[in-house]
């Protein structure tokens, strides 16, 4: 157990969700948020990858880890102990610890190898370990799965503050409309909902994402500045970590995280 996993608050843990349609930039502007959580005064933080393809540790740099998925394949077609799958649970988070924060990848989908037998043991777990007790966390970041699937299941329920990247798209401009529309319907209560616009350079464009967000009672953060430092970044398949202090991208995620942690 790592110095930075005791919990240095009293107060609740913040859990902090990305998302967006597919190939919007959710997962940097995850992975930019950590980076920033990490200079913060020895904060205990968790970040978790919900999102299947297993995209957040390589952007991370993370190395040595194991996912949730290769976890609950030991379960399929057999009797799941809770008491067992809780120390499982604890024992994956002690495995995957990096150097500034800890690791929970989800790994496989339904498809590939079912949670839907251990989504309550998985609640519980992550309320045990991650949300109370001592050795909670102070944050957990939260690169969700594409889309609107993920808000009904799964840890996606527990999360405080949700920021959903969008481009231009029409596409994506509905995702926004249906992860409000979803997120009512299921009553999950999310406190603050935030809109970062990627990759999008044309003034009314802009203008027309503010406007929805405003339409949909959400926060309009501005958008991301177009970084050629980062682009080169992720085409090397670097860590984020190695981004200089100085880049558009990471200043700008700056002054967002102090609206997000305000």
């Amino acid at each position: 157990m790592t110095k930075r996993r005791k919990k240095a608050t009293e107060g609740k843990t913040k859990v902090i969700g990305f998302g967006g349609k597919g190939g919007v930039g959710k997962t940097t502007l995850a992975a930019l948020f950590l980076r920033l959580m990490g200079e913060m005064d020895s904060p205990a933080i968790l970040a978790v990858d919900s999102d299947p393809n297993t995209c957040l540790p390589g952007v991370l740099g993370a190395e040595g880890y194991q996912t949730l998925g290769d976890m609950v394949e030991g379960y399929k077609g057999g009797r799941l102990p809770p008491r067992k799958f809780r120390q499982e649970f604890n024992t994956l988070l002690l495995k995957n610890e990096q150097e500034f924060y800890d690791l929970l990848p989800m790994g496989r989908n339904e498809g590939q190898g079912c949670y839907c037998s251990v989504n309550d043991l998985l609640r519980s777990a992550f309320r045990e370990f991650v949300l109370k007790g001592n050795y909670a966390y102070d944050f957990v970041v939260m690169d969700c799965e594409a889309g609107i699937e993920h808000i009904s299941r799964k840890t996606s329920s527990f999360i405080d503050d949700f920021v959903i990247a969008t481009d231009s798209s029409r596409m994506s401009l509905n995702t926004i409309k249906n992860i409000r529309n979803t997120q009512n319907e299921v009553k999950i209560d999310v406190n603050n909902l935030y809109i970062v616009a990627n990759r999008v350079e044309d003034g009314e464009m802009l203008d027309r994402i503010e406007d929805l967000s405003g339409e949909l009672g959400m926060t309009f953060l501005g958008r991301m500045p177009e970084d050629e430092t980062l682009k080169r970044l992720n085409f090397k398949g670097k860590s984020i970590f190695e981004l200089p202090d100085d880049s558009p991208a990471y200043l700008r995620m700056r002054e967002m995280a102090n609206v997000i942690l305000s």
